[in-house]
């Protein structure tokens, strides 16, 4: 699956590069306050390179607008896909981006075998607690301080389908 396509108007999707490890930290300052949310540079030269690692961004007029990431895990019987991060500029946002930049990477975990896909999300974040609701998935676990002292999260997952709730 190649992301080199139009999702909104004038955005492109693209597999991110190592050298876009900068704009895309510029990117990620731009959308979390505190640095326990976020990936630095390091981090996300490392993701990049990760060949179990699907990253992609959304271009406009060659600024990076949002990035995403997931990641597929398998075992000796059965191959699952995490929604690893995703982030769109605040300038960008309500623009469906984000919806397209998931979607894309969801589509690219099913098609290289995951037959669930997880996800973490701060409890504050309510826009993206309910397109990911609305994308089939539904609450799995409560995270006490995941992102650090007193900021909670979410475990999610849906089917690779996303059409029927899967069990443990």
């Amino acid at each position: 699956m190649t992301p080199s396509r139009t999702c909104c108007p004038h955005i492109r999707l693209r597999s991110a590069e190592a050298g876009d490890a900068a704009s895309i930290y510029e990117l990620e300052t731009s959308c979390f306050d505190r640095a326990e949310e976020m990936f630095n540079r390091r981090q996300l030269q490392r993701l990049i390179a990760n060949p179990r690692a699907i990253v992609v961004v959304a271009e406009r007029k060659g600024a990076i607008m949002g990035w995403a990431a997931g990641l597929l895990r398998r075992d000796r019987h059965r191959c699952s896909g995490r929604l690893y991060a995703i982030a769109v500029h605040p300038d960008a946002q309500g623009k469906r981006i984000g919806k397209k930049l998931t979607d894309y990477i969801l589509k690219t975990l099913t098609s290289h075998g995951a037959q669930r896909i997880f996800l973490e999300v701060h409890v504050e974040n309510q826009k993206a607690i309910n397109l990911y609701h609305k994308m089939g998935f539904i609450d799995r676990k409560y995270l006490t301080n995941y992102y650090g002292p007193h900021h909670h999260g979410i475990r999610m997952m849906r089917p690779a389908t996303g059409t029927q709730h899967a069990r443990d």
